[in-house]
């Protein structure tokens, strides 16, 4: 299935991201954050407003409906995949706030979760989409 190549490529570079955001997290959390980790921040910010929502937007009018044409099983797990989506932008919008208003608990409250939606979703996908469209 080559055309899943790019999605491939965008999830595992999120996915390395994703280990660097965390221990970023880690250190805010245990007061040892550097003096310019808002910068990384701000940087991981740029990536969800420049990589991931164009990426899910991507998906929701691409492989999203080739996906959900594909039957019952196919339509059932893009419906969740949607739900997830906009969980997503929820959190990414209240990441971005508080990455702005440099709002430590707020950031680490928020940071968390994201970090877990995000990660399970994108291995939902890797794991289920493959076999979804083989069985189609």
């Amino acid at each position: 299935m080559n055309w899943l190549k790019g999605y491939h490529d965008d999830h595992k570079s999120v996915l390395l991201l994703l280990a660097k955001f965390e221990g970023n997290i880690l250190s805010l959390k245990a007061g040892q954050a550097t003096p310019h980790i808002f910068t990384e921040f701000e940087e991981f910010g740029d990536v969800i407003k420049n990589v991931i929502i164009p990426h899910f937007k991507s998906e929701e009018t691409g492989i999203y409906l080739t996906v959900s044409e594909s039957g019952p099983t196919g339509k059932s797990f893009i419906d969740k995949m949607l739900n997830e989506h906009n969980a997503l932008y929820e959190l990414f919008d209240n990441y971005l706030s508080a990455v702005e208003a440099e709002d430590n608990e707020k950031l680490i409250e928020i940071s968390n979760r994201l970090e877990h939606v995000l990660r399970h979703h994108i291995i939902k996908e890797e794991d289920e989409i493959p076999k979804i469209m083989e069985g189609k």
